[in-house]
């Protein structure tokens, strides 16, 4: 059971808010559960009380817990989940972009705990993978499944093609707790130099949500990346990210903007 807001922090909460302010109730609190989040005092997986509570424990009316509720939960503060109430959400998992990066890495620089789980794995025909990677539609890629876990928890449900004659090499063994990068290098001598991404919002069917332990319908992203050794695609990865707890961050630098000359707006 997820541990409930103390009764001292409520009173703290309740004692900060003011009508006389030019901030509407519901702006204040939404600020004080965010900075008590922020401090630690609302650790991850406190299950907040429920709306007609917390609006009676802090003195105000249900509608300014719920707007204050919404715009943090939009924020990806808290869970919001209809049966169940709100939860303090779990930090984010920030990919940033601009080079070849690893998940592995980003999750041990983050202080994360990664984790694996092979699913299975064949050789098989691809409609996508054969040709690309075997150059050929019957060409027979070697598949791969595997449930990574951040902290214990299901996060991405991977699926990862290789050209057969390096993929029936790899020790399975090896596949749970080292990086994918490295491995290929190390068993097939291949390096992977540079890769494409393609990323959409996607929603989670089943099987894919039960495995991430998520309701059908939750929002994923799904993100496509094809590895090249030099000019030859040597990996095709597709990899089903849950999306209350994954964000991308990018740098963006340049000269300054100017019309595009694909459409009459510039867009």
């Amino acid at each position: 059971m997820a541990d409930m807001m103390t009764d001292n922090l409520i009173e703290t909460i309740a004692a900060g808010l003011t009508h006389a302010s030019r901030t509407p109730l519901y702006e204040q609190l939404a600020r004080a559960i965010a900075d008590a989040i922020r401090r630690g005092d609302l650790a991850p997986g406190t299950m907040l009380p429920a709306e007609p509570d917390l609006a009676a424990q802090l003195g105000v009316s249900r509608q300014t817990v719920n707007q204050a509720l919404v715009g943090l939960a939009r924020r990806g503060l808290v869970i919001r989940r209809r049966g169940v109430g709100t939860l303090v959400a779990e930090p984010y998992v920030e990919q940033p972009l601009g080079g070849l990066y690893s998940f592995l890495r980003t999750l041990l620089a983050q202080g994360r705990v990664p984790s694996m789980r092979v699913l299975g794995y064949r050789l098989t025909v691809d409609d996508e993978a054969s040709p690309r990677l075997e150059g050929r539609p019957d060409g027979l890629v070697w598949e791969l499944g595997r449930l990574r876990l951040v902290d214990a928890v299901p996060f991405v449900v991977e699926t990862i093609y290789l050209p057969e004659s390096c993929g029936v090499r790899l020790p399975v063994d090896r596949l749970a707790v080292e990086a994918l990068y490295d491995l290929i290098e190390d068993v097939c001598g291949t390096t992977i130099t540079h890769a494409e991404e393609t990323l959409r919002p996607v929603t989670l069917e089943q099987p894919d949500a039960a495995l991430l332990g998520l309701p059908v319908g939750d929002p994923a992203f799904l993100i496509e990346r094809v590895g090249y050794a030099g000019e030859r695609p040597v990996e095709l990865r597709r990899s089903l990210i849950r999306g209350d707890r994954y964000r991308l961050r990018v740098r963006l630098e340049g000269e300054s903007l100017t019309p595009a000359d694909d459409g009459p707006y510039g867009l």
